[in-house]
């Protein structure tokens, strides 16, 4: 529920309604449309410029498809779309830097995603401030930044910027706000989140000087980096501020917490000057980094290892892939923490990449297949080359992550496990064929995977569980029970595990438990 309550919150709150992006927009105006108390001859209307929108887009006129979405939701709300609402819904907000350093000026522009001239009757102004939460929305700003007269001009040709101190604004999210007047009138309200750390900008460079001389430790000083290099990632547009691209927690919270994360650094970096390196081959609970040279990016992965491992013996190993929009904390976080605890019950180790972007599948695109009208649940996809690409990405950042931590602890290579949920789940199918030698066992839970041209053979003679909760209406226990059926067929002993009442949410966390004593069973005749 929680990204629709951000998509219908951006709709229907009219301070982010033109910041909403066009996918959003457009599902929103859809849901709405089932809502809408509007008149049919209202609705037809909205239903033919959601068509021509769905056109539009398909042809790269992504401006375009965005005024008729947004025809659409006014006629849907029962409002008169003229010049003022037409101009109000094609304003943008862009900050330059959506992750700031408060001893910089902030600087934002304003400017249009289609054309949409407007006279103001006494002239254009935007009103700015920064807020510390939404909920200070009705009440005083905490931070003003100023009142700036707008010229008349194309600002989707040049884009109006304004700017505003930030010194002695403490480090923490922030909501820039810029009120679009035409005198006392509002014309429209925007609204983009920014994250505001003192030193982001301006103390790279001597992070990058004392980092220069340690020697070694290469995959802390990936830790000790991140912060700045992510902050350089999204203020360039790579990554957004949001579950698209950085996956829904478990609990409701910021993306990525920056100041936190330079304070982590800083600890980080202290203790490697010492002379100490925390990480290396690091007990218990935490995360990793590292940098993704296809990808351009530093990736993060969680890795929990057993308090009780003597720092010396071989570790088991299971490489957990998350579902979609989910993270690499998300299954860590959840459950009141089972997994770090069945990990550390039976002494395994445990790693969840984070799998490049948190809808890229693990490259299993291929496998994963719609069904005729539609439908899959979490894992389906439809065919298209970024996401394959972003598949092929996902793949390697796994396997990536599974080869740093082989270099890194001293994993016993008879036991190393694979297990997934969701997408997660079609990712272990694939990457338990592709790579049937890497694993001791597999246990695949809720996969939309088809069994149509799924090629068994690979599998044979590896320890194979399928996971499913019974009440799982996302993804219906059928595309396992089919999976389990072909399986069967072609020569293979799959140990099919039904959870009564799980749901698609629940069952990942009722079924560790048992997948760790599934695990347990089984070594490797053939080690790597």
């Amino acid at each position: 529920m929680y990204p629709k309550l951000i998509i219908l919150g951006a709709i229907f709150g009219a301070a982010l309604a033109a910041q909403t992006s066009t996918a959003e927009l457009t599902a929103s105006a859809r849901s709405l449309r089932q809502t809408s108390g509007a008149g049919a001859d209202a609705k037809a209307k909205a239903d033919t410029l959601l068509s021509e929108a769905q056109r539009l887009q398909a042809s790269g006129a992504g401006g375009e498809a965005r005024r008729r979405v947004a025809n659409a939701v006014a006629l849907l709300k029962a409002e008169t779309w003229d010049a003022k609402q037409e101009f109000a819904w094609s304003l943008t907000l862009r900050p330059d830097d959506v992750v700031s350093d408060s001893s910089l000026p902030l600087i934002a522009r304003i400017s249009q995603s289609y054309s949409a001239p407007y006279r103001a009757a006494n002239g254009l102004k935007v009103r700015a401030s920064l807020l510390a939460d939404r909920k200070d929305e009705e009440g005083k700003p905490s931070r003003p930044i100023g009142l700036f007269d707008v010229a008349s001009r194309d600002l989707i040709e040049q884009p109006y910027g304004f700017d505003g101190d930030l010194d002695g604004v403490a480090d923490g999210p922030y909501v820039l706000k810029a009120e679009v007047l035409d005198g006392a009138d509002t014309v429209t309200t925007l609204e983009a989140p920014v994250q505001i750390v003192k030193g982001i900008a301006t103390d790279r460079a001597s992070v990058e000087k004392r980092l220069a001389k340690v020697q070694g430790h290469d995959s802390t000083k990936a830790s000790v980096r991140y912060p700045w290099v992510l902050a350089e990632t999204v203020n360039v547009g790579r990554r957004q501020l949001s579950p698209a691209d950085f996956g829904l927690p478990f609990q409701p919270q910021l993306p990525y917490d920056f100041a936190s994360g330079v304070r982590n650094s800083a600890e980080l970096l202290k203790a490697l000057e010492t002379g100490k390196d925390p990480l290396w081959r690091a007990k218990g609970d935490h995360e990793r980094h590292y940098w993704f040279e296809e990808a351009r990016e530093m990736m993060a992965y969680h890795v929990y290892a057993p308090q009780k491992w003597d720092g010396k013996s071989k570790l088991p190993m299971v490489l957990v892939l998350h579902g979609n929009t989910r993270d690499q904390d998300y299954y860590f976080d959840r459950d009141d923490h089972v997994l770090a605890k069945t990990a550390e019950q039976h002494g395994f180790l445990v790693v969840c990449p984070m799998g490049y972007r948190p809808s890229a599948g693990w490259g299993s695109n291929s496998l994963v297949r719609r069904p005729a009208g539609g439908g899959g649940g979490r894992g389906g996809f439809a065919p298209d080359p970024s996401r394959a690409r972003q598949g092929e990405l996902s793949e390697k950042d796994g396997l990536n992550v599974l080869d740093l931590v082989l270099k890194e602890y001293p994993i016993d290579p008879a036991r190393i496990y694979l297990f997934g949920h969701s997408a997660g789940g079609a990712g272990t199918w694939y990457l338990g064929e592709k790579f049937p030698e890497k694993w001791a066992a597999i246990a695949a839970s809720a996969a939309a995977t088809s069994p149509d041209g799924f090629p068994f053979e690979r599998l044979k003679g590896l320890p194979l569980m399928v996971v499913h909760g019974d009440a799982d209406t996302e993804v219906p226990i059928a595309r396992s029970q089919a999976m389990v059926k072909a399986a069967k067929e072609n020569g293979l002993d799959p140990n099919f595990l039904v959870i009564p009442g799980a749901t698609h949410i629940t069952a990942p966390g009722l079924a560790e438990p048992q997948v760790f004593d599934f695990f347990e069973k089984y070594r490797r005749k053939t080690q790597l």
